[in-house]
């Protein structure tokens, strides 16, 4: 006695067995994947399309276009980067996932500050995790909402003592001169122009990019921490702060100067220098042998 088999049932067992098997290796790296996604689409979308409005528009605005940096595309780059390394290993628990979901879901509402606990949020749940590699998204995902909000914040705060000391470091090179004089934060070149340092001219923000773009490039070449990098980062961060300072006290010699450096193609260089400097920096040296470093 023989049992056929249909081939049409052969066919159904062999479809469900298949979406079965994708649903089970659905990979924790394709979940996080698309997380990361979606919160990149939510913080920066609009900024990025406003961006590039601004930049290639005719008349363009090039202060407006300051609404997003490379500092966060950096760091999502070094955030997949560190994803790629998962492969199709499980790492998230069944709670991983529901935290995830409420705070992607808390991420939807259309507020800076939400955005940024909830960025916070997922940060701290990673950190504490004893795989590397996703105490490494913790660790990023801190760092963009320390750039985005928080830094901001802390500067709102402070910004009553640090700003005086920013201008008297501007002014330093200009009392050389004899004409120029400092009244709080305001330069004044004496001949009726002057500037006052404000909020957006703090070198502040520039040090916490800095420091996040130094997290990142460590991220990305898949480096384990070194305490030589900490000196590589405070070379970067005063380099920075040098860069900025050299720009405020040039803006404060005439109008002119003002507006070319402010909102002009000078804004452009200073960043670009900055940039291109530390990222130089610190692609170069991470990756150079610790000098002295005793021979077996």
């Amino acid at each position: 006695m023989t049992t056929e088999v249909s081939p049409t049932r052969l066919s159904v067992q062999r479809d469900t067995f298949v979406q079965r098997d994708a649903v089970k290796y659905l990979s924790d790296r394709v979940v996080l994947t698309a997380v990361f996604i979606t919160l990149f689409y939510l913080n920066y979308a609009s900024s990025l399309i406003d961006a590039f409005a601004n930049i290639f528009a005719v008349d363009n605005d090039l202060a407006r276009s300051r609404t997003v940096s490379g500092a966060e595309i950096l760091g999502f780059v070094a955030i997949f980067v560190v994803l790629r390394d998962l492969r199709t290993e499980r790492v998230l628990r069944w709670w991983d996932f529901v935290a995830i979901v409420g705070i992607v879901t808390a991420s939807l509402y259309p507020s800076e500050v939400c955005r940024a606990i909830s960025m916070t949020c997922l940060g701290l749940f990673f950190i504490a995790r004893s795989d590397k590699r996703i105490g490494s998204l913790g660790q990023l995902c801190i760092g963009v909402a320390w750039i985005g909000f928080w830094g901001a914040l802390v500067l709102s705060f402070i910004k009553p003592w640090l700003l005086p000391i920013e201008a008297g470091f501007a002014f330093l090179p200009l009392s050389l001169f004899g004409s120029f004089s400092l009244e709080g934060t305001i330069i004044s070149n004496g001949n009726g122009h002057a500037i006052d340092v404000l909020e957006p001219c703090s070198a502040f923000r520039n040090t916490v990019t800095t420091a996040f773009i130094w997290l990142s490039m460590i991220k990305i070449q898949k480096l384990d921490f070194q305490s030589k990098y900490l000196y590589i980062l405070v070379i970067g961060v005063v380099t920075v702060v040098m860069l900025n300072t050299v720009r405020i006290s040039i803006m404060a010699v005439s109008e002119s100067q003002y507006f070319f450096w402010h909102t002009g193609p000078g804004l452009w260089i200073v960043k670009a220098l900055m940039l291109s400097g530390i990222l130089g920096l610190f692609y170069f040296g991470f990756r150079t042998p610790v000098a002295f470093q005793p021979r077996e």
